[in-house]
């Protein structure tokens, strides 16, 4: 970051206008041009302080538009524990729902046998939703579980999936195998959950194992990168 004290002095005008309000959301800042008149500064120390500010988050830039606050998300997902779409968007404050798209039995693919590790002809339950928060889009889930029918599923408008597969001791989810992926613009699925174009997806991809270490649930959940920030807890290995 900038060892000039010009920059520094420009960036913390710029916070403290946004701490204060000054600044309104989904509206652009005022420009370069603008701020160096009123701040009587340099173009390029208002340049470089806007630079800065992007780098670190505070503010984002949007192509032909400007610059603007960069929002916060609503929603907090731990990663390093097993936690429920469900109970994250009510821990947030808001009221979770879901939205069917699809719901069958299916034959595996080759590929959902590996991952499961499926060695025989038996089908699997697929579901295909989009979970909301006050009745906006937030997460496009795509589930396989190894079971069909899946017993309580059709529970599944007002249960988490989760709760469901504990009511059959063998899918009963005792840990999970994750990875994040981002992806920057996914036509079905952004459009599914209403993104702007310049809105990235997070995918966060699980598979599920029950106590005998068998898979049991392959998840490929969606984020709206807007809305649903990921936290982990690290601890230096010792």
């Amino acid at each position: 970051m900038s060892i000039n004290k010009e920059v520094v002095l420009i960036k913390d005008w710029i916070l403290q206008q946004i701490t204060e309000g000054a600044f309104a959301k989904h509206q652009p800042l005022p420009s370069q041009y603008e701020i160096s008149r009123l701040l009587n500064k340099s173009r390029d120390d208002i340049e470089l302080a806007f630079h800065e500010l992007v780098t670190e988050q505070i503010i984002s830039e949007h192509f032909q538009e400007g610059y603007f606050i960069k929002s916060k998300p609503n929603f907090l997902y731990p990663i390093d524990e097993l936690k429920s779409i469900t109970s994250m968007i009510e821990q947030g404050g808001q009221v979770a729902g879901t939205m069917m798209i699809s719901h069958d039995i299916e034959q595996p693919s080759i590929d959902d046998k590996r991952v499961m590790n499926i060695q025989d002809d038996r089908d699997i339950t697929v579901i295909e939703r989009i979970r909301t928060a006050n009745d906006e889009p937030i997460v496009y889930c795509l589930d396989k579980v190894d079971a069909a029918p899946l017993v309580g599923s059709q529970h599944i408008l007002r249960q988490s999936l989760l709760e469901i597969m504990d009511q059959t001791e063998r899918l009963k989810v005792e840990y999970a195998e994750s990875e994040i992926e981002s992806i920057g613009y996914e036509p079905y699925i952004s459009n599914a959950l209403q993104c702007s174009p310049e809105e990235s997806l997070l995918l966060f991809k699980q598979i599920h194992y029950n106590v005998h270490d068998e898979p049991i649930l392959y998840s490929m959940n969606y984020f709206k990168s807007s809305q649903v920030r990921f936290v982990i807890k690290r601890t230096k290995k010792r």
